[in-house]
Formats: C-alpha cells, sequence, structure tokens
C-alpha cells in the first residue's frame, strides 16, 4: 500500500460513518498500516509514494508543449519531462501515453533526483514516507537544494536529524504573498503529512 494512502486511510478510518436511519456504523475493517519508520522501498529506489504525491500536485499533459515563459524551448511532456527515454528533447507535437508518461517520471526522479537526495545525512534510515516528502519538496524546488543557500532550515533540520521538526521547515517553502502561496501550501502541508506516516 503506497504510503500517502496510509495516512489517507488512517485519517478515513477515524470517522464514523451513517447508515440508513442515522445510525452509526463502525467503518469497514482496512489493513492496519505500517508503523511509523517503516520502510519498505530500498533507500537507492524511488519511494513510490514520493511519485503519487508528485502526481497529486503536478499536471500531466500527453502532448507536448512550449516552455510557459518562453514559449518555446524546454518543449515539455508528461509530468513535466523534456527529453525522452533516450536523453532527446521533444517537440512540438509528440504525444505519449499515460504509462509513458508514469515511466518518465519514475525515470526521472531516479536519474536526476536521486543521486543527490541519496546524500542527505541519514537517508537510508528514514521511512519511505519520509524520503517520498522529500523527493516531492526536491521535484518542486530542485534535486540540490539540500544544502543550498536558500534552503538554510530545511538542510539544518535534516542534518541535525531534527525529524520532529521537519514538517514545519517544509511549509516555510511556500512564497509568502505570492499568487501561488496558497497551492504550495497545500503541497508543503500534504509532504509535512507524508513525512509524518
Amino acid at each position: 500500500m503506497p504510503c500517502w494512502q496510509r495516512w489517507l486511510g488512517s485519517y478515513l478510518r477515524s470517522t464514523t460513518p451513517k447508515v440508513a436511519g442515522g445510525s452509526s456504523a463502525p467503518a469497514a475493517a482496512a489493513p492496519a498500516p505500517a508503523p511509523s519508520g517503516t520502510s519498505n522501498t530500498p533507500p537507492d529506489e524511488v519511494p513510490p509514494c514520493g511519485l503519487e504525491m508528485i502526481k497529486k500536485f503536478e499536471g500531466c499533459k500527453l502532448e507536448a508543449y512550449p516552455d510557459p515563459l518562453s514559449g518555446g524551448p524546454p518543449i515539455t511532456i508528461g509530468w513535466g519531462s523534456t527529453r525522452d527515454k533516450n536523453g532527446n528533447p521533444f517537440k512540438l507535437g509528440d504525444k505519449i501515453s499515460q504509462d509513458e508518461a508514469d515511466a518518465l517520471l519514475t525515470d526521472e526522479c531516479r536519474k536526476h533526483f536521486l543521486p543527490s537526495l541519496c546524500k542527505i545525512p541519514f537517508w537510508g534510515e528514514m521511512s519511505d514516507g519520509q524520503r517520498g516528502a522529500l523527493l516531492s519538496f526536491a521535484y518542486n524546488l530542485g534535486a540540490g537544494f539540500y544544502g543550498g543557500s536558500n534552503f538554510n532550515t530545511i538542510t539544518k533540520r535534516l542534518k541535525e536529524k531534527d525529524w520532529a521538526n521537519v514538517p514545519d521547515a517544509l511549509f516555510m517553502y511556500r512564497n509568502p504573498g505570492s499568487h501561488v502561496e496558497a497551492g504550495l501550501a497545500r503541497r508543503r502541508k500534504a509532504e509535512g503529512e507524508l513525512w509524518k506516516s
């Protein structure tokens, strides 16, 4: 079960549904969530819950489109891919399937994000949820965020293994006062919840 479903499932199980006639009925039995800190994915592999978090907040287009800022290159497709699996840039008019878009996302995370993320201290000790939260954060803000001059707080929390305060540190990176703050706040809050799962 993906880790994002574990924390959603625990929330849903905590509510008691009403049945016909207004009486309360216990929720259907569901598998118990894995204990916090559980890691089913090896540290050198892409945590599936991180991919699911990325997909929750990123758009997916199956036909190539120009960069919104330049009106031209880089041409983008899928979940934000600019190159195909062979490293060739996409061209306007290119189309891919949903399966191809998902495979490109996984491949990009494995090739371009995991190498930097694996260098974060204690990466191998983190749960899938913790690694998934950081993958989503990196996909949004850059693979090399750890140690970057604009990322002092999150870097310090991770370096010092101050894991209880990582969700609050993530939430700081939401561009306060900007037109994108509300969307980034939702994403940072979801990443914080995934971190705690």
